[in-house]
């Protein structure tokens, strides 16, 4: 369990620690959230709780109800595409500002990283895949060198992070809509290869507008996944037998 030891202001890691519990589900969307309760669960005043939950309302995963209160956001299908094409035009940057870095251990590990993926979705060991895919991403941003870049993606990624861990929870345990998401990191390894192959070539450029089609590509299938997903849970809520 997150404890509060360490030397940055208090509500940022409160901050820290609500974000810890959003992405790990351990929320659920739709939760309602007051200062008063968490200020009790961390053992903490209600200030820096109601400051930290201010900050996850500006990154926009939190909506206000009033009265020190907040609720959980539900990611739509519509955020999604939002979400990722913001992200696609970010991260094409990053690839045109690899050019002076790029070293060809830097490569190297890319390509671990992509082989990885390959084993991984080979053995159907879909979080793992999932995992890598992330840690491809995220990277190139870090060999970028641009902080700027990096703080703005790091706010989108969160709320990526959470649309997606929810999405895998709602989708586990359907077939149909499993294999429509194994198909889906299949063909973002197979982009992924395409952006390697362009930054081995030190074609950066190529690169860069590969990622931004990806990443387009992936705010629709992404879509598409989540409002099926979204049509089918509701419809397994109205078939539940309801308690006498």
């Amino acid at each position: 369990m997150s404890s509060l030891i360490r030397t940055e202001p208090l509500y940022d890691q409160i901050y820290d620690i609500l974000w810890e519990r959003i992405l790990a589900l351990e929320i659920p969307a739709g939760t309602r959230m007051r200062d008063i309760e968490w200020a009790e669960k961390l053992d903490v005043s209600r200030t820096p709780v109601r400051e930290a939950l201010r900050k996850l309302q500006k990154d926009g995963v939190l909506e206000a109800a009033g009265h020190g209160r907040f609720v959980l956001k539900r990611i739509d299908a519509e955020d999604l595409r939002s979400l990722y094409r913001c992200r696609a035009v970010l991260e094409g940057l990053a690839l045109r500002d690899l050019r002076p870095y790029i070293r060809p251990e830097d490569i190297a590990r890319l390509d671990v990283i992509a082989r990885k993926t390959d084993a991984s979705l080979a053995a159907r060991d879909f979080l793992t895949a999932y995992q890598l895919n992330t840690e491809f991403h995220g990277e190139i941003v870090a060999l970028a060198r641009n902080q700027h870049l990096k703080m703005l993606l790091d706010t989108l990624r969160r709320l990526i992070l959470y649309a997606r861990s929810s999405l895998r929870a709602m989708i586990e345990g359907d077939e149909a809509l499993t294999t429509m998401y194994a198909e889906h990191l299949q063909r973002s390894q197979e982009h992924h290869r395409a952006i390697l192959a362009a930054i081995t070539a030190h074609d950066f450029d190529k690169a860069a507008v590969q990622m931004e089609k990806h990443l387009f590509e992936t705010a629709e299938h992404m879509a598409v996944i989540l409002s099926k997903a979204i049509v089918h849970n509701e419809n397994a809520k109205r078939a539940a037998p309801r308690a006498s």
